[in-house]
């Protein structure tokens, strides 16, 4: 028995030295784990902060690349434009060789001394001196060109004004256009072309002083060239009845002028000519129809002289 109890208590002491060894190790475990994670994560924040700075050094290697890139671009492009330039470069030298190649053989061909050049300075100088006084010439040409164009409508001005001192006071021509004007009301009825006879003794006597006032001036009748008699209407109905209706009444109004005045000169002056309502009066921007429907008889100058010598400084020059 007391063997027995002797074996038990060896049995629990080796038990109990066993688990205290156990103790022991799962310690040692627990504080070499424990030691394990704490150096671990020194390490880990460490990586960390490596990981940190190589995220940032890689940002800055971006940033740095880009520029870099952006250098490349424009060195690329500057190259491209250098290339082109070059390449421009080396046509223009290469036309310039061409052209220098081409006067060398130029001047060998002609054999062209020095005396010869200045023999041709001269020439051209010469030639030069004849040119600035074609100029001169050619100004002054133009200038009386001009002088003649203003003249023209200043001769038609100082023509009316003095047919106007030749007429009744109750005649009133225009002083630029020299025309006299006819209300067509007085003369005939509506939409008709047959003169009123109440019309014609008065319409008789206008026309025999403007007429007379005319022939019996040498001065005026020499430089004119025709005498119109226009017909114009107002704007109400078409334009191609207008024109037919405008066009007898001037036709009527010649017949009765053939009809009285029988100076063959004036005959060989007369025309009649409709315009329908393409020349109406206009009072404040809006046409006056009143006005607009009438005879006018007007005269054109003679220009053919004056037309002549600008017609002959544009052909020569």
């Amino acid at each position: 028995m007391k063997n027995d109890s002797k074996e038990d208590n060896n049995f629990w002491i080796a038990y109990a030295d066993l688990m205290a060894g156990l103790l022991f190790v799962f310690i040692l475990l627990i504080g070499a784990i424990v030691v394990k994670y704490v150096l671990t994560q020194s390490d880990l924040r460490e990586i960390k902060d490596n990981l940190n700075k190589q995220e940032q050094r890689l940002q800055e290697s971006k940033e740095e690349l880009k520029n870099k890139e952006a250098i490349v671009f424009k060195l690329s492009s500057d190259l491209n434009n250098a290339s082109n330039a070059l390449s421009l470069a080396n046509l223009q030298k290469a036309e310039l060789e061409a052209n220098m190649t081409s006067y060398k053989q130029l001047s060998k061909d002609l054999n062209l001394t020095l005396d010869n050049k200045d023999k041709q300075i001269l020439i051209l100088l010469g030639q030069l001196e004849k040119k600035d006084e074609e100029l001169t010439n050619l100004q002054e040409e133009f200038k009386k060109a001009k002088e003649k164009i203003q003249n023209l409508g200043l001769i038609r001005q100082n023509l009316s004004k003095e047919l106007q001192k030749k007429l009744d006071s109750n005649i009133t021509i225009n002083d630029k256009t020299g025309a006299i004007s006819l209300p067509a009301e007085v003369l005939f009825d509506k939409d008709s072309y047959v003169l009123k006879s109440e019309a014609k003794a008065s319409l008789r006597k206008i026309l025999s002083e403007y007429f007379n006032a005319i022939m019996n001036d040498p001065k005026i009748l020499s430089n004119i060239e025709n005498i119109i008699i226009e017909g114009h209407t107002d704007s109400d109905g078409s334009y191609i009845y207008n024109l037919d209706l405008s066009q007898k009444r001037a036709y009527e109004v010649m017949n009765f002028i053939y009809s009285f005045y029988k100076d063959p000169r004036l005959q060989k002056l007369l025309m009649a000519s409709g315009r329908s309502f393409s020349d109406p009066i206009m009072s404040n921007g809006v046409e006056d129809k009143d006005k607009s429907r009438r005879i006018e008889i007007k005269f054109s100058i003679k220009n053919d002289n004056a037309l002549k010598d600008i017609e002959n400084f544009f052909e020569f020059h």
